[in-house]
């Protein structure tokens, strides 16, 4: 039953003949168990470069390697990296991009200037408006001739407040 299903499919994958496609369902399958088999050749061609070169590598070598694996001269020197820091190669593909979540990239100046502006402006009874926290820390960055933090940062640092230190310190219902 399934055949006949699938079948249209097939012979559809089948007269498709653009180089990079699947011509079958299980080539497209076999292309994911590859994977581990590609990460674990790399691993061995890296180890047995650096068994072989040592510490310091030449162009050519990471000219030579860059052939091998398929890769940019940047994702080489990556492998590299990542195998002598924890002697295994992970691929590209499994690496987040951007920046870490909850990373904090803001000098120590400001995230104190933000800081004090919440905690002795905005977490009062009188219950200012969001937005009149972020202009009260533009004027106060402007003060110290310091770039003004995004909006989006300041309301991260105003979430990172316990909800019931927030209701509290404003006298806010739940």
């Amino acid at each position: 039953m399934d055949g006949e299903i699938l079948a249209p499919a097939r012979n559809l994958l089948a007269q498709t003949k653009e180089p990079g496609l699947p011509t079958s369902m299980t080539e497209t399958d076999s292309k994911k168990s590859r994977r581990p088999e590609e990460g674990r050749r790399r691993e061995e061609i890296i180890r047995e470069l650096l068994t072989r070169e040592g510490e310091r590598l030449s162009q050519n070598v990471i000219k030579d390697l860059t052939r091998d694996l398929g890769v940019s001269r940047a994702t080489a020197y990556r492998m590299i990296k990542t195998f002598r820091a924890c002697g295994a190669v992970t691929a590209p593909m499994t690496r987040p991009v951007g920046r870490p979540k909850g990373a904090r990239v803001l000098d120590a100046t400001r995230e104190l200037l933000i800081r004090d502006a919440i905690e002795n402006f905005y977490l009062q009874p009188s219950r200012p408006k969001f937005s009149q926290l972020v202009r009260e820390i533009s004027k106060r960055c402007l003060k110290e001739r310091l770039p003004a933090p995004n909006w989006r940062t300041i309301k991260a640092r105003v979430h990172d407040i316990d909800i019931q230190t927030r209701t509290r310190r404003r006298s806010e219902t739940e």
